[in-house]
């Protein structure tokens, strides 16, 4: 059996231990959330509209420190995840990329009761807990990698991603270099973050990478900019919706995925 957990444990001054592996402690990128000072743009629907529910997961595992809220409400337990995929392929829906929701909207055809499963940070449990539960239900999915963090204490190594990648069922996409919020950067540092984890990721994986998310969903009119003249089809934000436009490919909203919904919570999210 190849189902392993990551015990994951953070906040603390202890070494720890992931399988057999010991780890310094550091904080996980998604641990340092900070709100934006001032309300960020939402892009307008425009052209061609389609509805697919993209889904947000962060960890897939359990949380070791009971007191770390901020964990609690960016994880999902691996049996929680597995009940939602089980949800899924008994009701028939079907896990696409975003490639796929991309020719949609100039003018492809789509699968009916189309999803998209996506994960932020690629974090270490995604391979020893969600990887596995995916392929046994044979469902794509899409992981944005922070490239700078790959290989850290919390985070999937370069080998690890590049065995998932050959299996062909998970997209490897970009997520900047070192997790930062983009609306405070410019000039040469913003298109550093953003076109480095792109030139990364291809270089590393040896196929195009045409999707961005961005750092704590944070965005505006200059970061979208950057990522379309830095070759990227589309983006995706953290703001909630499950209507996708032409108008909205630079920030796709999505639709965030906590530990603390039960199953028809989550069947009201499709």
């Amino acid at each position: 059996m190849l189902i392993l957990c990551a015990f994951l444990w953070y906040g603390s001054q202890k070494l720890q231990v992931v399988t057999n592996k010991t780890i310094k402690p550091e904080v996980p990128v998604s641990a340092n959330l900070k709100p934006s000072p001032t309300p960020l743009p939402i892009p307008k629907h425009s052209g061609r509209k389609v509805r697919v529910p993209i889904l947000t997961y962060h960890y897939i595992g359990n949380n070791p420190n009971p007191e770390d809220k901020t964990r609690d409400n960016l994880q999902v337990t691996p049996d929680k995840f597995e009940e939602q995929m089980k949800y899924l392929s008994e009701n028939a829906y079907n896990p696409i990329t975003l490639d796929t929701l991309y020719e949609a909207l100039k003018g492809g055809s789509l699968p009916s009761k189309s999803v998209i499963l996506t994960f932020d940070d690629g974090y270490i449990d995604f391979y020893y807990n969600a990887y596995p539960i995916l392929r046994r239900f044979s469902f794509k999915a899409v992981v944005f990698i922070p490239t700078g963090l790959a290989g850290g204490s919390y985070y999937m190594s370069w080998d690890q991603i590049k065995e998932i990648n050959q299996g062909n069922l998970v997209f490897f996409e970009a997520h900047s270099v070192n997790h930062v919020n983009l609306v405070s950067l410019s000039g040469n540092r913003l298109k550093y973050e953003i076109s480095e984890s792109k030139r990364i990721l291809e270089e590393n994986l040896g196929r195009k990478v045409n999707f961005f998310a961005y750092p704590y969903g944070l965005s505006d009119e200059q970061t979208w900019k950057a990522v379309e003249e830095a070759g990227y089809l589309g983006g995706v934000g953290t703001w909630y919706g499950d209507l996708e436009s032409e108008g909205n490919v630079l920030d796709m909203p999505r639709i965030k995925i906590s530990g603390g919904m039960d199953i028809a919570a989550f069947a009201s999210k499709l």
